[in-house]
Parts: structure tokens; C-alpha cells; sequence
């Protein structure tokens, strides 16, 4: 599987090229800004990409959506429940100074157990509330792409609107630590980790009773 990381925009979101080596589809996870670099990367790595997914419908996870609908022919999907946010995509984005961004049109809305396949690659949809009522993380060979759920040491905010740090707690318990330890975890920012890394040394994790 290839994974093209690149940090877009004012909030430094990593937005996720993911692709299959050998046939060259591929989607983009999280394409939070910067349009034209990312469709730059595609091309250059040769790629066919025609979906776009959020992890969640944040205007830092959402911004570029539209352009690249247009510049990629790409279709966008997101969990039903986080639509409220990207209906604001706009506005929201002016009070970052991400200015000029379009709301989304939702083309696909994706749901737990739902398949994301791209070439020979297939990643599983599993639905994470807490950071946002519809976030989601997306797993397949070996690797996790998981938004704002969780960070290496930290764990995604609450306080925002849609929020709710029990939810967050039950996703994190419920779903990310019934992964294997080795699984690589993406977050939307910093560096990425692994479950066993984070079920050891993540203070939000430690005393968490899930159990593989």
C-alpha cells in the first residue's frame, strides 16, 4: 500500500494520499487544503484517485473537497451524522483564514462496516463518536487512519460542538484498542503511532479495560 503524507493547510492537518502499488487507484483521506498541491502529488505519483473521504466533517479535514472534486472527477465521502459541519464549510473556514472555500456536497455517506476499496486494497469502516457524532477511522492492511480520534499521547477535543469526552472514551475503549498492538495509527496531526505505543503510553488510554 503506498501512503503519501502531506501537512495542508493553517491547522497543519496530514492529509492521506492512500493508494495500491500496482494497479494505482487509489483515495485521498482528509484533503483539508491546499487543492492544487494535492492534486500536484497525485499526478506525480501516477495515480487514479476517485474518492475523497473524511475522517470527519471539520472545515480543517474538509476545505479542499470541492476543488478536487472538480480537478480529480473524485466523488466524496463522509458519515451521514458529520454533514451539519460541512454545511458550514465556508463560513467556518473564513474564521481560520481559509478563506474562499466551498461547502461540500456529500456524493456517499459511509457507515460502520462499510468497504472503501481501491485496486487490491480495502479499508474497513469502523464509527468513532466523541470527537464529532460521525467520525469514523478507516483500517486495512495493517494500518489505521483515525482523524481526530486519537494522537500519539493524546486524544482528540471535546469541547467542541457535537463533542462528548464519555463517547470519546467508549470509541477509544470499544474500537481502536480491540486492534492488534502492531497496527500503525494516522492521525489528522502529528506524528504517527501504534496501538501498543498508545495503549501504554497514551494517559487517555492507560486503565481503559478493552482487551484484544
Amino acid at each position: 500500500m503506498i501512503i503519501e503524507t502531506l501537512v495542508v493547510g493553517p491547522l497543519a492537518v496530514n492529509c492521506y494520499i492512500v493508494a495500491d502499488e500496482q494497479t494505482r487507484a487509489g483515495i485521498i483521506i482528509d484533503p483539508g487544503d491546499e487543492p492544487e498541491r494535492i492534486a500536484k502529488r497525485v499526478a506525480e505519483l501516477r495515480l487514479h484517485v476517485d474518492r475523497l473521504v473524511a475522517t470527519h466533517g471539520h472545515v480543517d479535514h474538509v476545505g479542499a473537497v470541492e476543488p478536487l472534486k472538480k480537478l480529480l472527477g473524485a466523488k466524496f465521502c463522509l458519515n451521514r451524522k458529520d454533514e451539519r459541519y460541512v454545511v458550514h464549510t465556508a463560513e467556518s473556514g473564513a474564521q481560520f483564514g481559509m478563506a474562499g472555500l466551498e461547502n461540500p456536497t456529500v456524493d456517499i455517506y459511509l457507515q460502520e462496516g462499510d468497504a472503501v476499496v481501491f485496486g487490491r486494497q480495502t479499508l474497513r469502516v469502523i464509527e468513532t463518536p466523541g470527537h464529532t457524532p460521525g467520525g469514523i477511522i478507516l483500517v486495512g492492511d495493517g494500518n489505521a487512519f483515525v482523524g481526530d480520534l486519537v494522537f500519539a499521547g493524546s486524544i482528540g477535543r471535546t469541547d467542541l460542538p457535537g463533542g462528548d469526552y464519555a463517547t470519546m472514551i467508549a470509541s477509544l475503549e470499544e474500537k481502536l484498542l480491540l486492534l492488534p498492538d502492531e497496527v500503525k495509527l494516522h492521525p489528522g496531526h502529528g506524528e504517527s503511532t501504534t496501538v501498543a505505543i498508545e495503549r501504554r503510553y497514551n494517559p487517555f488510554l492507560r486503565g481503559l479495560g478493552a482487551r484484544r
